[in-house]
């Protein structure tokens, strides 16, 4: 019996058919996956994205005045340079014939109130002033620290972790402005830099 030779480029070919077949199975089953697991994975990553944004909303803090009372107004502004001339007058504190521009704001009532932590932090310096009177300093989260001056009955103590609310001390009085025997002059630093308190509490309300 004779037997018939295959053809030198029968086994190639065939190899080649087999090798784009395996190819094109892979590449169908890949595709089959994907397409079942892809939705499924987005899903789950926006839902966990929206969780998040809620959840900060629910825990983010609103700054608070740095007072409790009643009838407790502004007597001296912030001094900026471009405000105009009235209100720079209004920002200037005077003392022994000397004008300086207001660093804070000062706030006074005619009866006792209480000077309250405007959010959390940490009591970094409690010390007394000849001319401002006690003054407390708060550390806070974000670079930010406020100074309550020309208080009384100090309550708390370096090292003391505050809550927003909590009450540091009670109005008191300084050698700058005499007019009323209750203030309080409220300083805040953000990053090292002196700033408006009014624009403080008006961007953190």
């Amino acid at each position: 019996m004779t037997r018939k030779k295959l053809k030198d480029w029968v086994i190639p070919t065939l190899g080649i058919f087999v090798l784009l077949g395996a190819l094109l199975s892979y590449y169908l089953i890949n595709n089959i996956v994907n397409e079942n697991l892809v939705p499924e994975d987005s899903y789950v990553t926006d839902v966990l994205v929206d969780n998040t944004i809620d959840v900060q909303n629910e825990v983010e803090v609103k700054v608070i005045k740095p007072y409790r009372g009643e009838n407790v107004s502004i007597s001296k502004y912030y001094y900026q340079y471009e405000d105009e001339e009235t209100r720079q007058q209004q920002s200037l504190i005077k003392y022994q014939n000397i004008y300086m521009p207001n660093t804070g704001v000062l706030y006074s009532a005619d009866n006792e109130f209480e000077v309250v932590s405007v959010f959390d932090g940490k009591i970094t310096s409690i010390k007394e002033d000849d001319i401002l009177g006690n003054i407390i300093e708060v550390e806070h989260e974000n670079n930010i620290v406020t100074i309550y001056q020309s208080v009384k009955d100090v309550k708390v103590k370096i090292g003391d972790i505050v809550k927003q609310g909590d009450v540091l001390a009670l109005s008191g009085s300084n050698k700058l402005e005499q007019e009323k025997e209750n203030c309080l002059h409220f300083e805040v630093y953000k990053d090292g830099t002196l700033t408006n308190p009014e624009d403080f509490l008006a961007e953190a309300a």
